[in-house]
């Protein structure tokens, strides 16, 4: 028998929803964002793979990137780790063979609201360096990474400051060798 493992970067699932928002326009890099090519801990990600989508990832974080605008929850304490405004549902760019509504809509449809709940396969790995492993275990504060994605306090370009870091989630249950899924409760 195979492992129940989820292939990396193929899954998201809204447990328990507050509120689904596709107010703002996506910005380019939402569309375009290569998630592999970069810095050491975006190319080391081992939830990531060669199949990975561009642009925004489903369970990837996404803010306030303009007057109207929202995009990924990416860059580093001048940018918008501060914006933060909740989790993607769903990859930008879509899968092959499905229907690419962001695309078409230029929205991206995004969840928020204490109490949501969610469990996904997309987080950081590694930490900035690229070769210090993030460990994750249930209670962590979760925060936008530098790439955008959920990571705790390990995975950060800096320690996490109120003034500059928003506080995405509580983990509920980390991922495990045998589960790589983490379940969030949002608070944002």
């Amino acid at each position: 028998m195979g492992s129940n493992n989820p292939v990396p970067d193929q899954h998201m699932d809204v447990l328990y929803r507050q509120t689904y928002n596709s107010y703002g326009n996506i910005t380019a890099a939402g569309l375009t964002q290569n998630n592999r090519v970069g810095n050491d801990q975006k190319a080391n990600n081992t939830r990531l793979n060669a199949n990975t989508n561009v642009g925004i990832l489903a369970g990837s974080v996404v803010a306030a990137a303009g007057n109207g605008i929202i995009g990924p929850c990416a860059g580093d304490s001048s940018s918008v780790f501060d914006k933060a405004v909740g989790i993607a549902v769903n990859d930008a760019v879509g899968n092959a063979y499905e229907s690419s509504s962001a695309v078409a809509s230029n929205k991206c449809v995004y969840l928020h609201g204490s109490g949501t709940v969610f469990k996904t396969d997309i987080y950081e790995t590694f930490a900035t360096d690229g070769t210090t492993s993030v460990t994750y275990a249930y209670g962590d504060k979760l925060y936008s990474s530098q790439n955008g994605l959920i990571t705790n306090s390990s995975g950060m370009s800096n320690t996490p400051d109120a003034s500059y870091h928003t506080l995405i989630g509580i983990c509920l249950k980390a991922p495990t060798a045998s589960d790589a899924y983490m379940t969030v409760q949002m608070r944002i």
